[in-house]
């Protein structure tokens, strides 16, 4: 056959959306220039004014044959969850993947902190992490396609492997764990969709760079004993799991704790 007859074949999420909370850096972003590479409009989420700009750099990545749209919401809020659900329905009509992505962290000291502060951070963290995954949860599900849709909850490999002074993080993050277990088990009748966690290792983002030398030593530390090799994952390894398990090939992988790590959590 021609070189001029051969088919260009089609990206294999051609038509899909997929929405990625808390995609305007990090782990978020790659998992959004993912979905974009094969083909998906991406829904593209930050939580405040000062990260639109971060925002619409992601956005300026995406490849030209997918749509995206920029929606700010705080998910920590009541009404951050509709909001966001309501601007993925008057854009796109649907949702077929949604990425629970959106986390905080923040040390909590327990042995030294005041109550008040211990507090502030069991707010801070828990809002965004469990109460804003399942609000977010289920604005969505009305709008979720009914076939071949899939959630993927970010996890963390500290919830099974606890970082120091991460008690209230790490548990955020068992947290998910749970809300996958039990949406496995309920959602995919019901809604059409499967429900799986993937829980990284250390990954090297910017935002992970960024913190204080004393927990990076730790996490260098940590990273020595990791049989694949000693480092950090980057974000596309992250990315590359989240969005194979959405693919259609993917459909009888249900209820699973996909650590990425390059084996440094062996469950």
């Amino acid at each position: 056959m021609p070189t001029s007859e051969i088919p260009i074949p089609q990206p294999s999420l051609l038509g899909k959306v997929a929405l990625v909370s808390g995609s305007s850096s990090g782990l978020g972003a790659a998992i959004a220039e993912e979905f974009s590479s094969r083909g998906a409009h991406v829904i593209i989420h930050y939580a405040f004014p000062s990260e639109q700009a971060a925002a619409r750099s992601v956005q300026k990545k995406l490849r030209s044959h997918s749509r995206s749209i920029l929606v700010e919401a705080d998910l920590s809020t009541f009404e951050g969850p509709k909001a966001l659900a309501a601007a993925a329905s008057a854009e796109f009509g649907k949702v077929d993947f949604l990425v629970n992505n959106a986390g905080v962290s923040g040390p909590d000291r327990l042995s030294e902190a005041s109550d008040l502060d211990v507090l502030r951070v069991w707010d801070q963290v828990v809002n965004v992490n469990g109460r804003g995954t399942l609000l977010l949860t289920r604005a969505i599900l009305p709008i979720l396609t009914s076939n071949g849709s899939r959630i993927v909850n970010i996890g963390s490999a500290t919830s099974r492997d606890p970082d120091p002074d991460l008690t209230i993080y790490a548990g955020t993050k068992g947290m998910i764990e749970a809300f996958t277990r039990c949406w496995a088990r309920h959602f995919p009748r019901k809604y059409g969709c499967t429900v799986n966690t993937v829980a990284p290792g250390p990954v090297a983002t910017e935002r992970m760079r960024s913190l204080p030398e004393e927990f990076l030593s730790v996490v260098r530390t940590r990273c020595e004993n990791i049989p694949v090799a000693a480092r950090m994952g980057e974000p596309s390894e992250v990315a590359w799991i989240v969005v194979t398990l959405c693919e259609k090939q993917a459909g009888w992988l249900n209820g699973l704790y996909i650590p990425v790590s390059g084996g440094g959590l062996l469950t």
